[in-house]
């Protein structure tokens, strides 16, 4: 564990945002936990049931497709700083001008804010140890759902982008949209979901839902009439561009063309100076 962060660099170091959703499955048994006597019980302790498994000495992020090592650097309230590698081959030039290969083990940082108003990851970009932030998105998915479920609840961690993204491509193809199709999660974040139109918490609670999806569709030869000020369609934008989307959040048909178009390209994104999170051994 780091005790204290070392200045040495002024190097900038980006960051994409995830937001993640930790929502229960209501079939639990009541005596599935001695703890627990009902899903609103769980529902309540959903972040201390987060902590104990991201901090739990045998936690391990878990990929299929390489083995990743991690090490908690820093851990202050509802904050944690990650730092994750895995091997690389690296070439290397001699003094004697011949080259060799040695094993790399390049590592970037994941920060997670556990407060339950906040629940964000944020994933350090780099294309060194992994292909993309993307590429980490999914194996955290893979290694906390699979624990959390021992717990009755599903983990979700979808990006998180500027609604204007929306608005953008909607004055980009005018009196062209023929579909919108809205995917949403669930919410167990009321900050994210105040201005939702659809009552998706009241689904949940009646039926034990996790995803669903929207779909808005003109008449043939048609199209749908979006504009910024409508309160419906902007309550369902500001919703997903928050982090209640789910898979691709918002997609669109535009008339003329067959394919379907994904109305936010540009992940949420920040960067530090790496001084700050350059690490004491």
């Amino acid at each position: 564990m780091a005790k204290y962060l070392q200045i040495a660099s002024t190097k900038n170091v980006g960051f994409e945002v995830f937001c993640y959703q930790l929502v229960v499955d209501k079939t639990m048994q009541a005596d599935a936990f001695k703890k627990y006597e009902s899903p609103e019980q769980l529902r309540a302790d959903k972040n201390n049931i987060f902590n104990d498994v991201i901090t739990n000495q045998n936690f391990r992020f878990n990929s299929s497709s390489t083995n990743i090592k991690l090490k908690l650097l820093y851990q202050k309230d509802d904050m944690y700083y990650f730092k994750i590698s895995t091997r690389r081959k690296a070439r290397i030039y001699k003094e004697d001008f011949t080259e060799d290969t040695i094993d790399n083990f390049p590592n970037i940082i994941v920060a997670i804010n556990n407060n339950p108003d906040v629940q964000k990851i944020a994933i350090q970009t780099t294309t060194n140890p992994f292909k993309d932030a993307e590429t980490v998105r999914r194996f955290i998915i893979e290694s906390v759902d699979t624990k959390i479920k021992n717990h009755s609840h599903s983990f979700y961690l979808e990006p998180i982008f500027d609604k204007q993204d929306f608005w953008h491509f909607v004055r980009k193809y005018p009196n062209q949209i023929t579909q919108l199709n809205f995917s949403f999660i669930s919410p167990n974040l009321a900050n994210i979901s105040k201005n939702f139109t659809i009552d998706l918490k009241q689904a949940y609670e009646d039926t034990n839902m996790h995803k669903a999806k929207f779909e808005m569709k003109a008449e043939e030869g048609s199209v749908l009439q979006i504009t910024e000020n409508g309160k419906f369609v902007n309550g369902l934008v500001s919703y997903i561009a928050d982090g209640g989307g789910a898979d691709k959040g918002i997609t669109a048909k535009i008339l003329g063309r067959r394919d379907v178009l994904n109305t936010a390209q540009n992940q949420s994104e920040f960067t530090i100076d790496d001084k700050f999170i350059k690490a004491n051994n």
